[in-house]
């Protein structure tokens, strides 16, 4: 490590402050590369490393740059499933359309809450392993390989576990979102 991976050592009085120092200008790196706006960069090595805090002194601290890092990828896929939301909302001038109500009709409200409790059951119904792989995945974001090592599987198992999820939730609500 250090210097050989171009990475400047660590200052050895174990503080945050010192850490920060150590690792800020390469997260600054890694956002910069990822996003459009300086801004969105700082923004998101902030909230990094306000979420780091949490876990200073509660970790070892050779984990905790692996750990920033992690916290930090995860950032960045909200940021830009964010990114793409905003782009679908653009303001439509709705003056040509012949809209009744804002809100969705009776039957269409009582399929959706009747597709959602059918997926409900089809997740609770998984074998356990199944069901937390599939839930770091659709619900924290978490990559396969982050999977794999948070459950002590390999990546490949972390793919069944999903592709069987898929299948399962699929047979119980139906395709909805394709």
């Amino acid at each position: 490590m250090g210097r050989a991976e171009g990475r400047v050592p660590p200052v050895d009085d174990g503080s945050f402050e010192a850490f920060v120092r150590d690792n800020q200008a390469e997260l600054l790196r890694f956002f910069q590369g990822r996003v459009t706006q300086a801004q969105d960069a700082a923004d998101l090595a902030q909230e990094s490393w306000t979420r780091l805090m949490r876990y200073w002194g509660k970790q070892p601290p050779d984990a905790m740059r692996h750990l920033l890092f992690s916290i930090a990828r995860n950032l960045l896929n909200n940021h830009w499933r964010w990114s793409r939301l905003r782009q679908i909302e653009q303001p439509t001038d709705f003056a040509e359309f012949d809209v009744v109500s804002e809100h969705p009709d009776l039957e269409r409200q009582l399929q959706g809450r009747h597709s959602l409790q059918r997926l409900e059951e089809a997740i609770v119904a998984l074998p356990p392993k199944c069901r937390t792989v599939f839930l770091l995945s659709r619900v924290e974001g978490l990559s396969n390989g982050e999977i794999a090592r948070r459950c002590g599987i390999s990546v490949k198992m972390v793919e069944k576990h999903l592709a069987r999820a898929i299948v399962k939730c699929r047979a119980q609500v139906g395709d909805w979102g394709a």
